[in-house]
């Protein structure tokens, strides 16, 4: 992957360009970014850049032998640490390798992958992954042999905080005192979890949302948007590609979601406990990601009908078979309710990250609809 592929983020690329020309590159590094802004394409392109011979204008020339192997993931001083799950290959030692084909095949395909996508991919889609003291063995197996093509070593750590106490401190040791030409990049999206003497060992590189004008041309593009529906879409992301795209999947299709997202605000304004019910018993069967899936329907629906309430139908954004419930709906809410229903789903989406009892999480979200709307 060069740099031009990566969305966006033209100032970060012309720093991590201005490292790699320097011959200053530190040893570890840790990337920090909200989910799908691209720090695991842009962490690519810079080790493709650093190995590049024949690197020009800022970018690596992607045809060379060492770009090529990059590119396809394949390069065998590469190597990639990423969160898996005890029950994917039925062991409890296992390590990223048992799943590297899997994770190629997802990067290559979506390089802004969240991890409920890559845990789908893996066949785990209910269960959090975490990196083993297994797994730390095996970085240090790795970086102390010597290189395959007799230049850099590299280690890319994706998620670092799925790492528990007894794996960070095993790692804290390789950072302290790297071998030779060897890096150790670490990509994460909840760096207040990960262990602060770890930070402290790396070079923070804060990577910043998409830019909107550039998420939308490739919204544009890849939507058949016009202009300003591709830029309506990249604000309302906040700069994720990830949470742009799922917006505009679950939008443009009236889902399973849509509807129990209905059923739940119908029941609650009309105050039938029977209703509230029946949808958080539903959607607390669902996998993680589709727990997920629902709450991002309901908090476009909040602010759909925020939207249709202070008169800015313009960027509702409202398919038009579904305007009509809209307008319903903005009639009958509370404005106090926006603020504090949104809160509550977020709310919910956190406990889900932390594997709180589904039946919990939504059977109180459903009641304090129940009783706010």
């Amino acid at each position: 992957m060069r740099f031009s592929d990566v969305i966006g983020l033209e100032n970060i690329k012309s720093e991590l360009a201005g490292i790699a020309d320097s011959g200053r590159i530190p040893h570890a590094m840790l990337f920090t970014e909200d989910a799908g802004s691209g720090a695991l394409p842009l962490l690519l392109s810079f080790i493709q850049y650093i190995s590049c011979k024949n690197r020009a204008d800022g970018d690596s020339c992607g045809k060379c032998p060492s770009c090529s192997k990059i590119s396809k993931m394949v390069h065998p001083d590469l190597h990639f640490v990423f969160p898996v799950s005890a029950t994917s290959s039925g062991g409890s030692k296992q390590t990223s390798d048992n799943f590297i084909s899997v994770w190629r095949s997802a990067i290559l395909n979506n390089p802004y992958i969240t991890e409920q996508q890559f845990n789908e991919a893996c066949g785990v889609e209910n269960k959090l992954g975490r990196i083993s003291v297994a797994e730390a063995s095996s970085i240090f197996k790795k970086l102390t042999m010597t290189s395959f093509e007799g230049g850099n070593k590299y280690m890319v750590i994706w998620l670092p905080e799925r790492m528990n106490q007894e794996t960070s401190n095993k790692l804290l040791k390789l950072l302290e005192e790297p071998p030779a030409n060897t890096y150790l990049f670490l990509v994460s999206q909840s760096p207040e979890r990960v262990l602060l003497t770890i930070q402290s060992r790396c070079r923070l590189l804060r990577v910043p949302p998409i830019d909107p004008s550039s998420l939308a041309l490739y919204l544009k593009n890849s939507f058949s948007f016009n202009e300003d529906e591709a830029l309506l879409w990249a604000r309302i992301s906040g700069g994720s590609l990830s949470k742009a795209t799922s917006l505009i999947s679950e939008s443009l299709e009236h889902s399973k979601n849509d509807e129990l997202a209905e059923m739940l605000i119908n029941s609650s304004l009309s105050k039938d406990l029977s209703g509230v019910i029946r949808v958080w018993e539903e959607v607390a069967q669902f996998t993680r990601e589709s727990q997920l899936g629902f709450c991002r329907t309901l908090l476009e629906s909040i602010r759909r009908i925020y939207m249709i309430s202070i008169g800015a139908d313009d960027i509702s954004f409202i398919p038009g078979m579904r305007r009509e419930i809209y307008t319903q709906w903005a009639k009958k809410v509370n404005p106090t309710f926006f603020q504090r229903g949104a809160d509550l789903v977020n709310g919910a989406m956190a406990d889900i990250e932390r594997n709180v009892n589904p039946k919990y999480i939504f059977a109180d979200l459903g009641n304090r609809f129940f009783l706010t709307l």
